[in-house]
């Protein structure tokens, strides 16, 4: 069998023969043909940088994620439905590079999943920031309105403070410095004194610097304590910080 005649035959075995995945004889019989012809040995260095792409430790070619990106944004091609024809069996030497492509189609897959989950978790931490952002500026807006109830919570054993605006329709903004961060499974709440009760206004977080919240009634004042990381709906707990509004 000459050069020409051997060529489809070698073809199919570059995939596996760049990943070692053949025997002796059929390495020998490659190697021999790679000397004389170099469509093949360019085609076997191409799968080798792609294997190495993907291998633990590997930096993407350039060339892989343009690829990638261009088959993603091509609309798909129509779809078109062949006649029924009996399929022609295939060698069995050929499921080693079947196997490869699997492979290699798995690891990028697998890659891009990865990129966009880091890239969801940005978007999420900067949202976040953005949302905390806004509560900041509308927290200074209504420390100073003059038509805004204010209080300073302290407490004598601690330099944390915070302060508190409370608006005419209820609507109240905290902001808080120096508390101390606690344990994942406590956080802080606050309470709204009405009455000569604690009534829940939300809880704050294991270190809040701000914050918004909603009560209604005759609001007497306001305290923080700390609770378990869920809240609770009544606390007997001493307050971290509190605070009186002046009377009138």
């Amino acid at each position: 069998m000459n050069y020409q005649q051997r060529h489809p035959e070698i073809e199919e075995l570059l995939g596996a023969y760049a990943l070692d995945a053949i025997d002796a004889d059929e390495r020998q019989l490659i190697e021999r043909h790679l000397r004389h012809c170099a469509a093949c040995e360019a085609e076997v260095r191409e799968h080798r940088e792609v294997a190495a792409a993907f291998a633990p430790g590997g930096a993407t070619p350039d060339a892989v994620w343009d690829a990638i990106v261009e088959a993603l944004e091509e609309a798909p091609p129509p779809l078109e439905l062949a006649p029924v024809a009996p399929l022609a069996r295939r060698r069995p030497r050929s499921m080693p590079v079947l196997a490869v492509l699997t492979a290699v189609a798995a690891a990028a897959a697998a890659v891009l999943g990865v990129r966009l989950m880091d890239q969801e978790r940005r978007l999420d931490r900067m949202q976040t920031a953005m949302a905390e952002d806004n509560v900041q500026r509308a927290a200074v807006v209504a420390l100073a309105n003059p038509t805004a109830k204010t209080v300073e919570l302290r407490a004598a054993d601690t330099p944390a403070a915070a302060r508190v605006a409370l608006l005419p329709d209820g609507r109240g903004y905290l902001l808080a410095d120096g508390l101390a961060s606690l344990a994942t499974d406590r956080t802080y709440q606050l309470w709204a004194l009405i009455d000569g009760e604690r009534i829940s206004a939300g809880t704050l977080g294991q270190q809040p610097k701000v914050a918004a919240f909603s009560v209604s009634g005759p609001v007497a004042g306001f305290a923080i304590t700390e609770e378990q990381a869920s809240g609770v709906v009544a606390s007997k707990n001493l307050p971290v910080l509190v605070g009186w509004f002046r009377s009138a």
